[in-house]
């Protein structure tokens, strides 16, 4: 998924879904937590230059998604879901069980956190001995905001240092000319649209490498491996597997939008894929887990090994 940035006033008949992805990175990054009321119709119409009806539309998406609820008289509020039910984790195939220092490791059996946020999980990862991040994505930019906030955790000691972090980042490889998206709607490739994809993804791929990199320059993560590899196509879904226990799973929806390219900022109309805050689906590999669920992760993983070990290449940025 590619960012957009900023929703100004303008004539594309897309801006809602914009919109609708700007809300759903706020409530990603806890602006706006689970029970919190949304700004007003005509706050968000004044912040965004736009009408109320596109306000409205944008709204609506979410709500559609399940993602925010609307109470009459009262606003627009971000859904609430309950605490999720802990058990201690046993033995199960494809996944460690206990950290170095013997101590149990609690796993989320019923899975009720508002699926649209990453950060809950990942803190919970990074609060393991050893952490061990496979990600396939467009451009990790959900993630690269959120391991900065865990190196920020670790680094004014709220919570114990893990001994080691590996992270294998698998992107699309924007030198490629056929990548399904981002891609001009005429169907032609425009050379400018992948460039735009690329500076992307590789500004968000070295902040994550930089946060990552500088807990063990400051000596407080003793091992730290960062690779990225590329792969010729455009991923249809984004997956973070962490620690080899928790998968979580969301999709490129392909949208049609507009972006200014240069060198006169030209209006093209192209496919692609929006929604910094996607929806996320979290599968647990975990004795208490169903074997579907186990099953679910080790397939996933060996759908990242395969493709990291046969099909990406190293990236040489």
């Amino acid at each position: 998924m590619t960012s957009h940035g900023p929703v100004p006033g303008g004539n594309s008949a897309h801006q809602y879904k914009r919109i609708a992805d700007e809300l759903l990175k706020g409530i990603n990054s806890e602006v706006w937590r689970p029970g919190d009321r949304l700004p007003t119709h005509e706050q968000l119409a004044d912040r965004f230059d736009v009408s109320r009806a596109t306000v409205k539309e944008a709204l609506k998406l979410l709500s559609s998604k399940g993602l925010i609820v609307t109470r009459q008289g009262s606003g627009t509020f971000v859904r609430q879901g309950p605490k999720s039910d802990l058990v201690p984790q046993r033995n199960s195939p494809c996944v460690e069980n206990r950290d170095d220092d013997g101590d149990d490791v609690w796993a989320v059996v019923s899975e009720r956190l508002p699926p649209v946020l990453l950060k809950p999980y990942l803190e919970e990862a990074f609060e393991a001995t050893q952490v061990k991040l496979d990600v396939f994505s467009m451009t990790t930019e959900s993630l690269a905001a959120r391991v900065s906030d865990q190196k920020n955790r670790i680094m004014t000691g709220e919570i114990r240092p893990p001994r080691s972090i590996t992270a294998r980042l698998m992107l699309p490889d924007c030198d490629f000319p056929h990548l399904a998206i981002p891609r001009p709607m005429d169907g032609t490739d425009d050379p400018r649209v992948r460039r735009r994809l690329k500076g992307i993804l590789q500004s968000h791929a070295t902040m994550l490498r930089e946060a990552l990199f500088e807990l063990r320059y400051q000596g407080f993560v003793p091992e730290v491996d960062v690779e990225v590899r590329l792969v010729p196509f455009t991923p249809q879904m984004k997956l973070y597997i962490l620690n080899r226990r928790l998968a979580l799973q969301g999709f490129y929806v392909t949208e049609e939008g507009t972006i200014p390219l240069p060198p006169d900022r030209e209006e093209v109309a192209i496919y692609d894929a929006y929604g910094t805050g996607a929806t996320l689906f979290p599968y647990r590999a975990s004795a208490d887990s169903t074997p579907d669920q186990v099953g679910i992760v080790c397939t996933l993983q060996a759908f990242f090994d395969s493709n990291w070990d046969k099909v990406a290449t190293r990236a040489d940025f």
